[in-house]
């Protein structure tokens, strides 16, 4: 019982600090773009926490979705497989995610742009 516990909470805090990395690297160069496009700071504000939660909701809906339910003989290779497993669900859901986000982003910017 205590490998799959282990095996969660691993999997649920590298969840957690890759889609907060993503959201690091990300949000400085959205909030310069939407800054000198927009020129609304709440504009910029929204966008930017509705990035952090999409992350963040995805990052831990892909880690509660993997079951750990392996056998207590099961060898310690096992739990690494479960784990990457559900990694990869992570980063499928985060590149779907981002995507959308940037086709979102890329229309506010275009429309927004062309208006000036």
């Amino acid at each position: 019982m205590m490998p799959n516990i282990l095996g969660f909470v691993v999997l649920f805090v590298v969840s957690l600090g890759l889609s907060l990395a993503a959201f690091v690297i990300i949000n400085k160069n959205l909030r310069t773009v939407l800054d000198d496009v927009v020129k609304i700071p709440d504009c910029t504000t929204f966008y930017s926490r509705i990035l952090v939660i999409g992350l963040l909701c995805i990052a831990l809906s892909s880690a509660f979705g993997v079951p750990f339910n392996l056998p207590a003989e099961a060898a310690f290779m096992e739990y690494v497989w479960k784990v990457a497993d559900g990694l990869s669900e992570v980063f499928g859901s985060m590149l779907l995610f981002l995507a959308a986000y940037l086709v979102m982003i890329t229309i506010i910017i275009t429309v927004l742009r062309k208006s000036k």
